[in-house]
């Protein structure tokens, strides 16, 4: 009886000076499928590298990211455009990150080679519903669009269609990085999608008001170039703090923006 007492007595001993193991600390990212595909997992290595805190990729668009993260359910959301008042006011915090090239893309049997944000927005509104009218050839458009609450759609909307709604016709993509795909299958067909998930065969880009889709051109915005740029940023619940204050410094040193660099535009 005495031994067994004994025993009891170690046990507890041994559980009181174990050492403790804490479960690895982990960060929680969903959002904006160009953040997701191509910034998140680089930036995430180097900072798990240099601190031992894993960081968890989710796509979902900008819209679901920003709705996880209001139910907690993740630290940070990516989004591809700005946050509205409203937003704001639930007490959402946006990290301005750089711009992404929104560009449009055609059919590459389609001989159209510039188009002006006009133009565009006759397009995207259903206004003009024939390439001929637009100086093309005597074909039907067939305008394909992202998914509602993507970053994508918001920026179409935002900055071609302005006051005006898409057109009823549209051919809605599930997937946003699948829209190009949907283009090269309709000799008509024009979509506007971020310049960095465009890798589908029998596409092509064209100009807008005469000005090429490239990162120099957007950088130069404020200039009045390239006039189709999507803000890229990282949204938070409040200021962020402890891990996740540090993971932003990361993404806003020179190094981040070397990372941003590789596929959108970083803020200078």
């Amino acid at each position: 009886m005495l031994f067994l007492r004994n025993i009891g007595f170690f046990v507890i001993i041994t559980l009181f000076l174990a050492p403790s193991v804490h479960a690895e600390e982990v960060l929680r990212y969903a959002g904006a499928t160009t953040l997701q595909r191509f910034f998140m997992p680089e930036a995430a290595r180097l900072f798990s590298d240099e601190t031992a805190v894993r960081i968890r990729i989710e796509g979902g668009n900008t819209g679901p990211g920003i709705s996880a993260l209001l139910r907690n359910e993740v630290n940070m959301a990516g989004a591809g455009r700005h946050l509205t008042e409203q937003e704001k006011k639930q007490g959402l915090v946006e990290h301005f990150l750089g711009w992404d090239v929104l560009a449009i893309v055609v059919n590459q049997q389609n001989p159209i080679n510039n188009l002006t944000l006009d133009q565009l927005q006759s397009i995207f509104s259903g206004a003009v519903t024939n390439w001929k009218d637009v100086g093309g050839e005597d074909r039907t458009i067939v305008v394909v669009t992202a998914r509602r609450g993507s970053g994508m759609r918001n920026a179409v909307k935002s900055m071609v269609l302005k006051e005006k709604e898409f057109l009823s016709r549209e051919i809605v993509s599930a997937i946003v990085a699948e829209l190009d795909q949907q283009v090269s299958l309709f000799p008509g067909a024009i979509t506007a999608l971020s310049r960095s998930m465009i890798d589908a065969p029998k596409v092509k880009l064209v100009k807008v008001n005469g000005v090429e889709p490239t990162a120099a051109n957007i950088a130069n915005i404020s200039n009045g170039n390239y006039p189709l740029a999507k803000p890229l940023a990282l949204i938070t619940k409040g200021e962020p703090e402890g891990e996740l204050a540090r993971f932003l410094l990361l993404v806003k040193s020179p190094r981040g923006k070397a990372i941003l660099n590789q596929r959108f535009v970083a803020i200078k």
